[in-house]
């Protein structure tokens, strides 16, 4: 499997294999995972990080909201158990184990799933993280393959009295959730951009051999960008849906704002697709005129020099100079006249190409 198109490649079962099965990926081990444990109301929050599951347990079934966030990729043994501890649907799970899966929304009874991605543009390469949300009646468990702590920020703001987190029910939760997984593409964008305006001005001004290979492998990640995005838009529509259980139509309102962002991120990324397309025609264009520049040289070379050989190929022939052959072989200016000869035919030339413009 290639490097650079690993994050990209879907998951391949053995034909028959039962639903629900977590095999077909290397096993991650137990403790590459941080369990975070969220309890809130609209008086209190408290947050506890490196719980157990046993603890996880226990706080679903409190009067409170309980969001539980789980970084890292857990192991098929590991995901068995949060599945029996939280009750989370097999199939989800497989989605959660065989990670990078497509955008997506769905409803199992009494609970709603969720998959989001949330890329990373590394030395020049698109690289796949998926952001799995599993949500409730009071109730939120996120998985993220990123060990860093990419919902910080949504924690911090719930630990601020009166936000909107604490005052609205856990599906606002869920949108912020969702909101920040689609803002984090923003400064993405930004890469991409920074990196396309460096490959227009090699373009443009000083191209290499290696500059073609950079469009293409730009245009590669736009490419799987505009998929990611265009499945994402699509998932934030499908959570708007009236018959979305848990969504309070207040809520609704707040993921019209959160729609408009994946469309923006949608639209960016369809033009700077755009913009890589074009940075290929022009190298290759500019590629076209150079070797054009290298022929219309090596055309005005052989036009100058074709009637100097062919004269150099008459007079360099050994034929006598007697009377009916070559008698300005033996003029007493005969030389004198093969260079004045020559002089007129190249400034002749000279003044056609000039005038035709070629030079």
């Amino acid at each position: 499997m290639s490097e650079r198109m690993e994050g990209f490649f879907r998951r391949h079962t053995k034909p028959g294999t039962a639903p629900g099965t977590l095999t077909g990926r290397a096993p991650v081990p137990d403790e590459a995972l941080d369990f975070t444990l969220v309890e809130y109301t609209q008086e209190e929050v408290e947050v506890l990080h490196e719980v157990e599951v046993d603890q996880c347990r226990f706080h679903l079934g409190t009067p409170g909201h309980t969001w539980i966030d789980v970084s890292g990729r857990p192991s098929s043994e590991m995901l068995r158990n949060l599945g029996m501890a939280f009750n989370l649907h097999p199939l989800a799970l497989e989605d959660v184990f065989h990670s990078n899966q497509r955008s997506k929304l769905d409803l199992y009874e009494g609970q709603g799933f969720l998959v989001l991605n949330d890329p990373a543009y590394e030395d020049c390469v698109l690289k796949g993280q998926q952001v799995s949300i599993f949500f409730g009646d009071n109730y939120v468990i996120s998985f993220h393959d990123l060990k860093a702590d990419i919902f910080k920020p949504v924690r911090d703001r719930l630990q601020t009295a009166g936000s909107r987190l604490r005052m609205f029910g856990i599906d606002y939760l869920v949108y912020a959730l969702i909101d920040l997984v689609v803002d984090r593409k923003f400064p993405l964008i930004e890469a991409l951009s920074t990196h396309l305006e460096e490959l227009e001005e090699e373009a443009l001004d000083h191209p290499t051999k290696d500059t073609l290979a950079h469009i293409h492998q730009a245009r590669r990640a736009l490419v799987a960008f505009h998929r990611i995005q265009w499945a994402e838009r699509e998932t934030v529509l499908a959570v708007m849906r009236p018959d979305v259980p848990f969504i309070m139509p207040e809520t609704r309102t707040y993921l019209r704002d959160c729609f408009d962002h994946a469309v923006a991120v949608l639209d960016l990324v369809e033009s700077y697709r755009e913009m890589a397309n074009g940075l290929m025609e022009v190298y290759l264009m500019d590629s076209s005129n150079r070797m054009s520049e290298v022929m219309k040289t090596m055309a005005v070379i052989t036009v100058f020099f074709m009637p100097l050989s062919f004269l150099a190929g008459i007079y360099g022939m050994n034929f006598d100079r007697d009377s009916g052959n070559m008698p300005e072989l033996g003029w007493k200016h005969g030389y004198d006249f093969f260079w004045v000869m020559v002089v007129v035919i190249v400034t002749s030339i000279f003044l056609w190409l000039k005038r035709k413009r070629w030079i």
